[in-house]
């Protein structure tokens, strides 16, 4: 592996090898051994073994398991298929927030998707986004800063999209009981949880829209609260700062704007289509007094466990997800589901979320001649400098 630190010349600033008593970025076996003692790293897998064990231990894990050796997995394989479709929908609206660095096609853009998901289903604390940012840097050579960026909007969009489906099913279907449910089991009110949930990405959404709208002011805010610092620190930190807002462009347009939440709602859509062809196996469809009970509920469980699995600490959110996909089936008015069989449908769907994202995204990692271990060393945050 080739090692690279910022150094602060005279003549400004420029990549350099390492040298003695510079910043020198760590060998994989290093960094990755770093990793596995890292707090970050023991909390996220220490957080979904807890919660795992919360889920198992109120769930009846011998019916649960009976749910699951009889439930008809050939739904399965067209779930499979409007899986990839939902990975398609997810590149066309990546590719259209980085068309102002390059234009990439979706077919070089594809695997790079597979492989940040992956990665997220694979290491705690979300840092599959900086897999996913440092490995387009490395294929396309835009920045890794403003592709990171552009992450972050990916998933507020997703957050976005999940509150717009909530919001307008509680509008004839009601919701209190499910609200009042949960924060039972997580011994907040109902309200505060439902603001911890919602408005952290509704604040942070706004605040991209203004710093997109006002670059010079946003750069300018920055450099005034900068100036404490040494002068190259200084320098480094607008720089990173000019291409963090370089990743914002797309959403200066109130075209692209729209055009990015029209590409959320399929994503969306299918992904729900997913747990619908999952419950199917499950027999949920006789559970309930209609087809269209059965998507209503299964967008409500799908929104409020991807939502709720957001939360940056397990890998893919396990432990969580089936603790918030099991309840929110349970608590829901339109049918009464058994715990253990919503127990059973939460394990297999995320299951199936998981491995439809971590076997392609290897394989795609593996016909690159990529592995996890040196997308990890070159994107841990001492080593992910942009080479421009």
């Amino acid at each position: 592996m080739s090692v690279f630190v910022i150094e602060f010349c005279d003549e400004g600033q420029r990549i350099c090898p390492v040298r003695a008593g510079a910043f020198r970025l760590r060998q994989d076996a290093e960094i990755w051994g770093f990793m596995l003692s890292s707090v970050k790293f023991w909390v996220g897998i220490g957080l979904s073994v807890a919660l795992l064990a919360v889920f198992l231990l109120t769930t009846d894990v011998r019916h649960m398991l009976d749910a699951l050796a009889q439930a008809n997995y050939v739904y399965v394989i067209p779930a499979t298929g409007l899986y990839v479709v939902g990975i398609v929908f997810r590149t066309l609206r990546w590719q259209l927030m980085l068309r102002h660095m390059k234009v990439i096609s979706a077919r070089r853009l594809f695997p790079v998707v597979m492989v940040g998901y992956m990665a997220n289903n694979i290491l705690p604390m979300r840092l599959g986004e900086f897999v996913r940012s440092y490995y387009l840097g490395e294929r396309e050579g835009v920045s890794k800063t403003a592709a990171l960026t552009t992450v972050l909007i990916d998933r507020i969009l997703d957050a976005l999209t999940l509150l717009f489906f909530i919001a307008v099913i509680a509008l004839f279907v009601p919701l209190y009981g499910v609200a009042e449910g949960f924060g039972e089991i997580s011994g907040v009110a109902w309200p505060l949880l439902a603001a911890a949930l919602s408005l952290p990405f509704v604040g942070v959404f706004g605040a991209l829209l203004l710093f997109a709208a006002f670059p010079e002011r946003t750069r300018a805010a920055a450099a005034w609260a900068m100036r404490p610092l040494p002068d190259r620190f200084a320098e480094f930190a607008l720089r990173m700062m000019d291409m963090f807002l370089h990743g914002l462009y797309s959403l200066r347009s109130p075209r692209a704007l729209a055009a990015l939440f029209a590409l959320s709602l399929p994503i969306w859509l299918v992904e729900v289509g997913v747990f619908f062809l999952v419950g199917m196996s499950f027999d949920l469809h006789n559970v309930y007094p209609s087809v269209a009970a059965m998507a209503i509920a299964m967008t409500l469980v799908s929104s409020i466990a991807n939502i709720g699995a957001s939360v940056p600490a397990a890998p893919g959110g396990l432990g969580l997800f089936e603790i918030i996909a099991r309840e929110t089936l349970v608590l829901l008015p339109l049918a009464m589901v058994d715990r253990s069989v919503a127990g059973g449908f939460a394990a297999a769907v995320h299951a199936v979320l998981l491995l439809l994202a971590i076997i392609p995204g290897l394989a795609f990692l593996w016909a690159d001649n990529k592995s996890l271990r040196q997308l990890m060393a070159g994107s841990r945050p001492q080593a992910a400098v942009d080479r421009e």
